[in-house]
């Protein structure tokens, strides 16, 4: 990433200029509608006519065929713009056929032999999280193209589109742009489209959920629940009532799953308990040293000693603990409520008083303030121009045409008048016919009409804003319950450890250090929860605190923290924790 006053300055020139010419009316990125200058099977030449008012695309128009290669195993789709809709109309508008080169399960075994024969497709798609060595080795060697550079010469209309936050991230030191994400979010982005600004800034998967109907025959208080005392004594109260629901005993509390509870339980609890991997002078420390998550362990501790979850939640995988959420058989939740959105949906159509509500927040006994970090997305994939490539034109151009609202108009809803209306609202509806047939037989219809079928330039926060969301009594409640924690939200981008997972290469001893602690971690965290006495918690908890650095957390939490600085840099960032801000934002 380019860290300098200089390029802060241009970001935020060019936000003032993609801003100011926003326009509800018109189109958020100020964006013209397409008018292809050439058809396909005109015989165009492609002679570079794009400039930074006209897209790209628009100036070459002439039949092309661009080999891709997307490495995220189970990806499958093939091109076929004879019997497709969606492929017909963009080969028909572009001229574009896609050789799809599909990843089999071991992307980067495969893709690393790619590269070693020079074998590589025109563009490229990798999965940022699981293939980031790829994708460093991809940049370092020379291998792909700048697109700065690429857009300068053939399409300086995608300078216009791109949000400014977007090109400052992922430019690297070298100055060059190499990729384009997709399903990347920013607040400028949430500003060009604020009707889902609340969606962005209020959800979260990881809740605290709890039955409202339990709750009101036992006689329990939301404010019972927000205290880690009368929280307890809450808990004890289901249990000694012996509740059942449909003859199945109503167990008080269960977390996630044995192989997810410690990221995602945990996690839900360490901002409940206030727990923050920021110092006072705004390092990064490993929020494991904290006194906060040590209270959240304590917690765990006690609910275990007190008979209040049971020993059964550490050994039962997802489809055992959604089948006792389907059942009606858990009154408390704490963990991933995205992971458990169908049991509690599947609870809802059968009973409709069996409704669960969120808990905003456990409060220690220790009275820390509730702080749940949220991070916008930065992305899912990166998507790259091989540098050998003949058709870099038509490659950045294509890129630039489905990256544009046009684009995504076209993968997603087809052409208005024909798949899809604009509703007096604005928002965008696929005919009828065709959603029957989607709900209908999905295989079957995306064979035929291809919707949704080309994810890597994918602009989820455009597609929210013109989608029309179905809105029933439903959806209305399992919706909501993405955002029980919103009152205690804080924006955490700059110190999210998923936008910290490239702090250091694959491969080096940071990251040999994290594997080994990770295997660690899993073994010790059980036997700190099931410790018979506060000294036996204490002795465990020292001890694993002690192993994590010999183990080398130290050095991760050195190369986390030259990354986390680097981004304060860049953003203006001094702190960020409600704990040292005051404040909620």
């Amino acid at each position: 990433m380019k860290k300098t006053a200089t390029a802060l300055l241009s970001i935020c020139l060019s936000l003032t200029l993609v801003l100011t010419g926003c326009s509800k009316a018109g189109n958020a990125n100020n964006e013209t509608t397409p008018s292809p200058t050439a058809t396909a099977g005109s015989g165009d030449t492609g002679a570079n006519t794009a400039t930074a008012s006209e897209p790209g695309w628009t100036s070459n128009t002439a039949p092309a065929t661009l080999s891709w290669y997307v490495g995220v195993p189970g990806y499958s789709k093939k091109w076929d713009a004879q019997n497709n809709y969606v492929d017909k109309l963009i080969t028909g508008e572009t001229g574009v056929s896609v050789d799809y080169v599909l990843a089999g399960n071991d992307v980067n075994s495969e893709f690393n032999v790619m590269m070693a024969t020079g074998n590589l497709p025109d563009i490229i798609t990798l999965d940022r999280w699981n293939s980031n060595s790829l994708i460093q080795t991809l940049m370092s060697s020379g291998t792909v193209a700048p697109l700065n550079k690429l857009m300068e010469e053939y399409d300086p209309y995608l300078t216009t589109i791109l949000p400014p936050s977007m090109v400052d991230w992922y430019t690297q030191p070298d100055g060059n742009l190499y990729s384009i994400p997709n399903y990347y979010v920013s607040p400028e982005m949430l500003d060009q489209y604020p009707g889902v600004k609340k969606f962005y800034n209020e959800r979260s998967n990881g809740q605290i959920l709890v039955r409202q109907d339990i709750m009101n025959d036992l006689g329990i208080t939301m404010e019972d629940l927000q205290q880690e005392d009368s929280l307890i004594a809450a808990l004890k109260k289901v249990k000694a009532a012996g509740v059942k629901y449909n003859g199945m005993d109503v167990i008080p509390v269960y977390l996630d799953d044995k192989d997810k509870y410690i990221n995602d339980s945990l996690g839900v609890l360490s901002g409940s308990f206030g727990a923050v991997s920021e110092t006072e002078d705004g390092s990064y420390s490993d929020v494991r040293r904290t006194s906060e998550f040590k209270n959240v362990l304590k917690f765990v501790n006690r609910l275990y000693s007190e008979d209040l979850l049971s020993l059964e939640n550490f050994t039962s995988d997802h489809n055992q603990i959604a089948e006792k959420m389907t059942q009606g058989s858990i009154f408390m939740k704490i963990g991933s409520y995205a992971d458990y959105k169908d049991p509690v949906n599947n609870l809802y159509q059968a009973d409709k008083e069996a409704k669960y509500v969120t808990v905003d927040a456990i409060q220690s006994k220790e009275g820390t303030l509730p702080q749940y970090g949220r991070s916008l997305n930065k992305g899912w994939t990166l998507t790259f121009i091989n540098k050998k490539s003949k058709q870099q034109d038509r490659a950045i151009q294509f890129l630039e045409y489905l990256y544009s609202e046009h684009g995504q108009t076209v993968n997603s809803f087809g052409k208005e008048g024909e798949t899809f209306t604009v509703t007096a609202d604005g928002k965008y509806k696929l005919n009828s016919d065709i959603e029957e047939a989607i709900n209908k037989d999905w295989n079957a219809a995306s064979k035929k009409w291809g919707f949704d079928s080309i994810w890597w330039m994918v602009n989820e926060v455009w597609l929210k804003d013109v989608k029309e969301a179905e809105k029933t009594e439903q959806t209305e409640y399992m919706d909501k319950l993405f955002s029980g924690t919103a009152k205690y939200m804080f924006s955490n981008d700059v110190m999210d450890s998923g936008n910290l997972f490239d702090a250091y290469e694959p491969g080096s001893k940071e990251a040999n250090a994290e594997a080994k602690i990770n295997v660690y971690w899993a073994q010790i965290v059980p036997k700190i929860i099931f410790a018979k006495s506060d000294a036996e918690f204490e002795s465990v908890y020292t001890e694993a605190l002690a192993t994590l650095d010999k183990l080398g957390l130290k050095d991760i939490e050195a190369a986390k923290n030259a990354r986390v600085q680097e981004l304060k840099e860049a953003t203006g960032t001094k702190l960020v924790s409600p704990k040292y801000t005051g404040t909620y934002q």
